[in-house]
């Protein structure tokens, strides 16, 4: 696999996610080695994937926050349009 393919496909993407088949997944990690833009993609997808995962974690309970007094005097302020 070359840089422009790996590029096209989202391969760094496709790649932390599982979604390479065996054989592609083989010949972009031997592309990824040698290419150190596509290592800093896969290490960006990375630590993203590991980010979003613990702010979902984390995430408040939305119906809880949506109930609260903070909440109504916000939308006095700035309303939700629909």
């Amino acid at each position: 696999m070359d840089h422009n393919e790996a590029l096209r496909m989202q391969a760094a993407a496709k790649y932390v996610l599982g979604e390479l088949s065996p054989v592609l997944r083989e010949e972009y990690e031997e592309h990824f080695f040698d290419c150190t833009a596509c290592a800093l993609d896969v290490k960006a997808a990375t630590d993203f994937l590991n980010i979003a995962r613990e702010v979902l974690r984390q995430r408040p309970d939305i119906h809880r926050l949506r109930h609260s007094k903070r909440w109504r005097r916000a939308r006095q302020f700035h309303p939700i349009k629909r």
